[in-house]
Formats: structure tokens, sequence, C-alpha cells
């Protein structure tokens, strides 16, 4: 089995929605017809035409034989529409359990979720988890927060209660540079998420909070360069009682990647065990197949490529849980 476990889906009315509510937001489009989202001017996001479209997407799969994709709302952060926050995430939420529940044999979700207040976020993972979400998706900064500010620890408590696996990917901050026209997007990202690490560990939340499967995205961005020199320093921070490297290893991530000194680089850091195969669908700025084809041709052991591809990700979401 292959899974997918990076992937996206968008729709035209949410964007719009989102961006009514954010003041900092509004859309644009490329030439080639994608949608833009735009931070303050700059390049948060680049959709392609196609985003939305279940025939062009089973194509793709049946093409590259991806059995599953585990869906989430990417680089958006529902957060971002502050009060209106809770709507937008049934919304999304709704949606993406549409397109499950249209091909339950081919697709899975991780539920987007309104994150400041404990009773509202509860009440809407009780709701996405009822429509079949296998996990949650977060972005690397919530509603302009880190993710290891003091009020989201209330979150960090409950996934990791229900041992829920959470998929963070990078976002454009709210402190990001103005009209840029993709130059962070494609640089600043994975520096977004090496720092989101960072903080929640050195923060001592991934202490507090072990049951959590946590997933970061393009092979954790710089964290398998830096695990050494986050080790070397993190006795500065008292919360954190251990070397950071052990925390990584409980960590997983995703191949969505095309350069194989990196997948190596992070197979020698974290194990085959803890890495997952993604494309970060419908986006496409590393080729679905050029991505496959980087993983399969790895000399490592077949078993370890097998799980790489499905077999670790069967177990994070299609295995009954308990």
């Amino acid at each position: 089995m292959i899974v997918d476990c990076h992937a996206h889906w968008y729709w035209e009315e949410e964007l719009a929605e989102l961006a009514r509510h954010c003041t900092a937001l509004r859309l644009g489009r490329a030439p080639d017809g994608a949608r833009l989202v735009l931070w303050q001017g700059s390049v948060a996001s680049h959709i392609p035409r196609w985003a939305d479209d279940l025939a062009d997407r089973l194509r793709l799969m049946d093409r590259l034989g991806i059995d599953v994709q585990v869906l989430s709302y990417g680089a958006l952060d529902v957060n971002w529409g502050g009060e209106a926050a809770p709507v937008l995430a049934r919304r999304v939420n709704e949606r993406l359990a549409a397109v499950c529940q249209a091909r339950p044999d081919r697709f899975r979700f991780l539920a987007a979720l309104p994150l400041l207040d404990p009773t509202t976020l509860r009440h809407e993972l009780e709701h996405a988890l009822a429509l079949g979400a296998v996990g949650v998706a977060v972005t690397t900064t919530v509603g302009g927060r880190p993710l290891d500010a003091p009020e989201y620890r209330h979150f960090w408590r409950e996934v990791s209660i229900r041992r829920l696996p959470v998929a963070v990917h990078p976002c454009f901050p709210a402190d990001g540079p103005r009209d840029d026209a993709g130059s962070f997007l494609l640089a600043g990202f994975p520096g977004e998420t090496t720092r989101a690490a960072a903080r929640l560990i050195l923060a001592g939340v991934l202490e507090e909070c072990p049951g959590v499967p946590l997933i970061w995205s393009h092979v954790g961005g710089a964290l398998p360069l830096l695990a050494a020199r986050l080790d070397a320093g993190y006795r500065r921070f008292p919360r954190c009682p251990r070397p950071p490297s052990e925390y990584l290893a409980r960590c997983y991530y995703d191949t969505v990647c095309t350069h194989a000194p990196a997948l190596e680089c992070a197979r020698a850091t974290f194990g085959a065990g803890r890495l997952l195969f993604g494309t970060d669908e419908p986006h496409r700025l590393d080729a679905p197949h050029d991505i496959l084809a980087t993983v399969r041709g790895r000399p490592w052991p077949a078993a370890e490529i097998a799980g790489t591809l499905g077999g670790t990700a069967e177990q994070l979401f299609i295995a009954p849980r308990d």
C-alpha cells in the first residue's frame, strides 16, 4: 500500500470566506490561472486550478499507484478568521469529510481546528472525529501566535491524551515580509517548520504532552541538520529536561522532497521508520512522480522503502484505533 500523508484540498468559497474575515489576506490570480493567497501583499500560497478536481486527483493517484491520500487544509490557518474560526473550521472539515465519503477507499482527512477557546476546540474536534477525521492538521503559527504559546497548551494536552496524529504545515507568519513574490514561500517555509519544532521542544510542550505523534512537513525543514546543534544548547531552557534529539526521534517527517541527500540525512538522523511518503498535491512544486522515484531509488532495504511508502502511515492513519 502507498499512502500519501501530505496532500491538500481547497475550495474557492472557503478561500473567499477566509479572506473576508482576515484584513491582512486577499486573493489574486497568477498568470497560469492559479489562485494566489496574499498576506500583506506577499504570496502565502499558490493554489492550482485543479485543487478541487476529484477526477484529476484520482487520475494522478491511479497513475502513481497511490492507494490513499490523507487530506488537510495545508498552509491556510482557519484561525486567521478570528471570531469566525469555528465556522471556518466546521466548513473545511465538512468539505474534507465529503471528499472522503465520496471515495472512502481513497481518502482520509485531518481536522482543522479553532485553537483559542478550549470548549470550542473540543466541540469541533469531537465533530470532526465523528465525521471520520484521523488526526489534526495545524500550521506553524496559529492565529499569529507560535504553537508553544500558553494559550495553546490545552490543545496539546487534548491531542496527547487522545494520541491523535498532528501534522504541522508551514504557513506565512504574521511578521513575515511584505510584498514578497514567493521567495519566503520557497525558502522561508522550511525555516518556519524548523523554528516551530525547536520552540515546542525547548518550551517543554513535548515533555508535557508525550502522546502526540507529530508529523513535520518537507523532511522537517532543517531539523535533520540541526539536531546536534539543538542538543548542544538545550540546557539553557529549564523546561526542556532532555536533549531535543530525543523528542525529534519520536516525531515523523514527510518525504516531500526530490533531493536524495536530504532524505538520506533524515534517515540517518531519525531512522527510516520515521519517514512518511508525501506529495504536497495539488501544488506539485516537486512533481509527485519525482518524489516517488526518489524514495524508490534509495539503496535502503526493501522493508524500509515499503514502510516509508505506506507501512508506517497505515499504522498511523488506516489501521483501526483502540
